[in-house]
């Protein structure tokens, strides 16, 4: 019942007053007041407490848009983030992540190309913790001939990337091997165009969204970025299938979709093993895993409490397969991680830290640990010395 105030005047006359609505307003205004308040209160706790965290998730401290084919972005020479997730980030003067190199490398040094997405360029891991830095020491530690990984690994590439990023960098640096590494989420129905060498026009910079701009200046936002994305998913405001991360084509039920993923593939390796022949190297195609691959409680994790969109026949194997079919028929070497990912619990294997609940691409420092020591294990076997 609408509660109102009377009020008698002089001759008797009552009136309606005001209502429980303006009394309504003035709650949800101190609401809203004291919500602000206690935030600003939060940020103002967070930037003394936890300084420098505010660009754990700011990889547009070190990317840029790119007008190189192939690729829509690109790493900033010289740029740097030292508080980024996981490890410092830092790009040297030729757009690698890691230390400064010379275009030629010393004699009786095996160069190695290792070109790839963001698993590649160590997402969420320090530089020493990616898989080929991993190898590196592993192979220093065995006394074994001098081995130079360099770190083409680029945030959000895809197959193109690794094919015009080869034909660029191969024969300008002079690399003896491309260490090609595919993670599943790279395989698309590419089209034709995919392959061609023509730059585009340099795109022009969107103005960033609000949660963007939130999330590069505000302690608060960023310290309850998980919990609000996680939200968001479970509420269905963010569809996962709308993340290009987190879409795996080659994944889904058998059919004219997975085939024409597989057939774009397919058309960009092509391209990609001639990129290599020209440059004189030796071309090794590398597979990673998904974490839903890895076992059935995972896979029904993903799939019926998270909804990615995945077969349920995703933990076969079978594009681990196709890819070594195709390897063994060009007489590419091959090397599957998967093997060094089966036997450890799933979940220490893949990222996750404050920032991310659950992360099916990007291996952890010991999913890093664990692919770099099968790598150098299988070096020679791969790259056979003075081949």
């Amino acid at each position: 019942m609408e509660s109102r105030l009377q009020v008698t005047y002089p001759r008797g006359v009552q009136v309606p007053t005001l209502s429980a609505a303006p009394r309504a307003l003035g709650r949800a205004v101190l609401g809203s007041v004291s919500l602000a308040l206690g935030l600003a209160v939060l940020e103002v706790y967070l930037r003394a407490r936890h300084p420098g965290t505010i660009d754990a998730l700011d990889s547009s401290a070190f990317t840029r848009a790119s007008s190189l084919p192939g690729q829509a972005s690109e790493l900033v020479p010289g740029a740097r983030n030292d508080g980024f997730a996981g490890g410092p980030v830092r790009i040297n003067s030729l757009g690698f992540r890691g230390d400064e190199f010379p275009e030629r490398p010393e004699p009786g040094v095996t160069r190695v190309l290792a070109i790839g997405d963001s698993v590649t360029f160590g997402y969420g891991v320090a530089e020493d913790a990616t898989f080929h830095r991993v190898a590196r020491a592993r192979l220093e530690a065995a006394g074994h001939p001098p081995v130079e990984f360099l770190n083409a690994g680029l945030p959000s590439a895809g197959l193109p990337y690794v094919l015009h990023g080869t034909r660029r960098w191969c024969d300008r640096l002079d690399a003896d091997v491309v260490l090609a590494s595919v993670v599943l989420n790279d395989l698309w129905a590419y089209e034709h165009d995919a392959i061609e060498v023509e730059p585009r026009a340099r795109p022009r910079g969107k103005p960033p969204s609000l949660a963007s701009r939130l999330l590069h200046r505000s302690y608060a936002y960023t310290a309850l970025f998980r919990s609000a994305k996680s939200l968001a998913y479970a509420t269905g405001l963010l569809d996962l299938d709308d993340n290009p991360g987190y879409h795996f084509p080659v994944l889904g039920e058998p059919g004219p979709d997975v085939e024409l993923a597989w057939e774009g593939s397919f058309r960009v390796l092509d391209a990609l093993r001639d990129a290599t022949a020209a440059c004189d190297a030796r071309l090794v195609l590398a597979v990673f895993p998904l974490e839903v691959q890895l076992s059935e409680e995972v896979l029904s994790l993903y799939r019926e409490g998270i909804g990615i969109d995945v077969a349920a026949t995703a933990t076969d194997l079978e594009p681990q397969r196709r890819l070594a079919a195709y390897a063994a028929a060009h007489e590419l070497p091959f090397l599957d991680f998967t093997p060094a990912f089966q036997g450890p619990d799933p979940a220490t294997l893949f990222l996750r830290d404050l920032y991310v609940t659950l992360d099916p691409v990007h291996p952890s420092v010991l999913g890093h640990r664990l692919a770099g020591e099968r790598l150098a294990a299988q070096f020679d076997e791969l790259v056979p010395p003075g081949g």
